[in-house]
């Protein structure tokens, strides 16, 4: 087992072979491409490379007939004394590269790789403003970078509390860059550098600043119409198309993770959070396979059948009925009664049909909400609904507003995970944004099905809450312990 002081990133494939690799990648036509010029070589033995032509595109950097792939390699800049130039070294276990040039021309190739790579000294580059959010194994925070003044979003994760399981923690890891380094969409997060020390990840990415969609809704504007809903609803089906073109399944989508980017602009709205989302597997074989959020999920995910993107717009299709209504779609006066009528599809149809909007709204709603996703459409599919197309004199002017009665239960903000403890309430609660009486609880169901613990007759939520502030929880006093093969990971209340 590695020390607690070694890279995350130590045992990636990238890190695992020579720098260089032979021949061409494959790269995506149409991708951004940057020719280095007026820049020098030198390989591990500081000896000079000759080249004719060397160039940045996607993750790689190509010299001649050979590449380097980027990701999660080592990255640092440095100056060169008296000289006025700048160095780029890059470096896996095995090999190292020096990039030697002007400053600003070292400086361009920086802001490229910096997206790909992996480097250190965070608390170099910038500086740590406010405590924004926390959860068992991350926090997160507002930053200004200290070259420029800007101001960004910083996840710190603890890689001490990443030994248990720590193979698959890591591959987690490596798959939520790996995925939002795809990412380029107005309506998505973006993700802009990472940093690495001897105990701490850095996640950089842009600052939200509106907070989470529906608590905006309720504590800000109150009352809204359809117009805002379809405004909404298309931009997060956009963003939904876009990822899902790269075969990237989000499977958390609830409020949640909907942030508005400006408190101002209620519909420029992006999705965030990645720690969910898998490339689609047509075999079904995924890192963590049963996974979501109760009462966003969608069914097939619940009865353990194969399933693709369309589990997606299942759970924005849930979103939408809430903003519609005003209300939740799945009613239930325990947890196991709303996870029942999750597994079957079975929505507050009542409310959605007499809900003051207009019959397209209505119609694409029930649309992706259709429990078979056969019949359910794409998000591409969705996009072009007629709904989208209707002249706002022809849609409701009702208001709407939110109206989530309390229950006496904590399924709104219980998730369901399979097999991994680090993303364990890794949807972090904005400080701002909390309740004193909401709380959420992580289930582990590695060794049952849905069905078995929906049968299970002593399965029942325990009320204690546990205090996350020395992020230690003692398991020993919890109920899962007394459920036959059946792990409470995490119970945490709401941040005060």
């Amino acid at each position: 087992m590695r020390q607690k002081s070694d890279s995350c990133f130590s045992s990636h494939s990238n890190r695992q072979d020579t720098l260089w690799k032979k021949g061409y990648p494959n790269i995506q036509y149409g991708a951004q491409l940057v020719t280095l010029n007026g820049v020098k070589f030198k390989d591990t033995q500081k000896q000079i490379l000759q080249f004719k032509f060397a160039y940045l595109q996607s993750k790689y950097l190509v010299v001649d007939q050979k590449y380097i792939n980027l990701e999660n390699i080592q990255m640092k800049r440095m100056m060169v004394p008296q000289q006025n130039l700048a160095c780029l070294k890059l470096n896996n276990n095995f090999d190292s590269l020096e990039i030697i040039g002007s400053v600003i021309c070292i400086g361009e190739i920086y802001d490229y790789c910096k997206l790909y790579t992996i480097q250190e000294n965070f608390e170099s580059h910038y500086q740590i403003l406010k405590l924004m959010g926390k959860g068992s194994f991350a926090k997160v925070f507002k930053i200004r970078q200290i070259e420029n003044q800007q101001i960004y979003a910083v996840k710190i994760f603890n890689k001490n509390k990443m030994f248990d399981n720590e193979e698959e923690n890591q591959k987690s890891l490596w798959k939520e860059i790996q995925i939002m380094r795809l990412m380029n969409h107005k309506h998505i997060i973006k993700l802009r550098e990472v940093y690495e020390d001897n105990n701490k990840i850095y996640i950089v990415t842009d600052l939200l600043n509106g907070g989470e969609l529906i608590s905006h809704i309720e504590k800000q504007i109150k009352v809204y119409d359809e117009s805002l809903v379809r405004k909404l609803v298309y931009n997060l089906l956009d963003a939904l198309a876009y990822i899902h073109e790269r075969k990237i399944i989000h499977r958390d989508i609830k409020p949640e993770n909907l942030i508005l980017k400006d408190e101002n602009d209620i519909s420029n709205i992006s999705l965030a959070d990645f720690g969910l989302a898998d490339f689609y597997q047509n075999d079904g074989q995924y890192l963590f396979k049963r996974c979501g959020s109760l009462g966003y999920v969608a069914p097939e995910i619940l009865q353990d059948q194969h399933y693709d993107f369309k589990v997606d717009v299942y759970s924005l299709g849930i979103v939408m009925f809430l903003l519609l209504t005003g209300e939740q779609a799945f009613k239930g006066s325990s947890t196991s009664e709303v996870l029942q009528n999750n597994t079957y599809g079975k929505i507050d149809a009542y409310k959605l049909a007499h809900c003051h909007v207009s019959l397209e709204a209505k119609d694409l709603c029930q649309q992706m909400l259709n429990f078979d996703p056969n019949q359910r459409p794409t998000a591409e599919q969705a996009i072009k609904h007629p709904w989208f197309k209707v002249d706002n004199k022809h849609i409701s002017l009702h208001t709407i507003s939110m109206n989530r009665i309390p229950q006496n239960l904590k399924g709104q903000k219980e998730f369901l995970f399979s097999l991994t403890p680090l993303w364990v309430n890794k949807s972090l609660r904005s400080i701002s944004d909390s309740s004193d009486n909401l709380c959420a609880q992580t289930l582990n169901v590695r060794d049952r099905t849905i069905k078995e613990i929906l049968d299970y007759h002593h399965f029942k939520l325990d009320s204690t809450v546990y205090d996350l502030e020395d992020d230690y929880i003692d398991e020993q006093e919890s109920v899962a312990n007394r459920i036959e093969n059946h792990k409470l990971l995490v119970k945490q209340r709401s941040l005060p």
